[in-house]
């Protein structure tokens, strides 16, 4: 499990990814098809990113609970039990961000775009690439966008985010390198794995053994460490 470090200053200096600001929008701040709207205009950049990252995180819960389906009826059930734990964390994710949403007196419409599901092999795959693309590129992006306007709590939860996505970033790598041809090696290696997953409710934290120190993102006691039970057919 990799552990990361990092100060409030080092994330909101990750910029390299983006050379341009994203402009200040107009007051009372209305997204593609009127989904999410600031009320008097309050912050609405982060309106913007914060609904991003909802719909992101929320369709992100939605296909690894699907994954983890599949991946059952493929009779891999230590993939499955992987992607039962990141769509518990992914929500949290989620969840958070609608918190700070309500808080701006901001709609939602809730929406559940088609997913498209494949064999165990290519969802894996599909998983890797996806998560390498919210550590290099969604998160550093939206962390530079929040920036602008400075809100504390949409900041913080972006980087509990960004953090627990990067727990894991060299196993995701390393799968997301090997798991085409070397698929049948890649899936050995996790099924002998002994994973007991535990989830932090409150930043989405993921580990795979049972943990015995407050939690390594968010410094919340271990009481709020979820366990992730085994998924099963029924």
């Amino acid at each position: 499990m990799l552990k990361i470090v990092c100060t409030r200053r080092e994330f909101l200096c990750i910029s390299v990814l983006s050379t341009v600001l994203y402009p200040m929008l107009p007051a009372g701040l209305s997204l593609t098809g009127e989904k999410a709207v600031a009320k008097g205009g309050r912050y609405p950049v982060t309106v913007e990113v914060l609904y991003e990252g909802y719909q992101s995180e929320m369709s992100a819960s939605r296909r690894y609970r699907q994954y983890c389906r599949r991946a059952l009826s493929d009779e891999f059930p230590n993939i499955a039990y992987t992607f039962a734990a990141l769509a518990v964390s992914e929500e949290i994710h989620a969840n958070n961000y609608s918190k700070i949403l309500n808080d701006l007196g901001t709609f939602i419409q809730k929406e559940k775009p088609a997913i498209s599901i494949s064999n165990t092999k290519e969802n894996l795959k599909d998983a890797a690439h996806r998560e390498m693309e919210k550590i290099t590129k969604t998160y550093p992006g939206f962390i530079k966008r929040l920036s602008v306007e400075s809100y504390d709590k949409a900041i913080v939860n972006c980087m509990y985010s960004l953090k627990s996505h990067r727990q894991h970033e060299k196993e995701i790598r390393l799968i997301a390198k090997y798991a085409g041809v070397f698929f049948g090696a890649v899936s050995h290696k996790i099924e002998k794995k002994k994973l007991d997953f535990h989830v932090c409710k409150i930043c989405g934290s993921t580990v795979d053994v049972r943990p015995d120190m407050p939690c390594e993102i968010c410094n919340y006691p271990l009481s709020y460490y979820e366990k992730i039970p085994r998924p099963t057919n029924s």
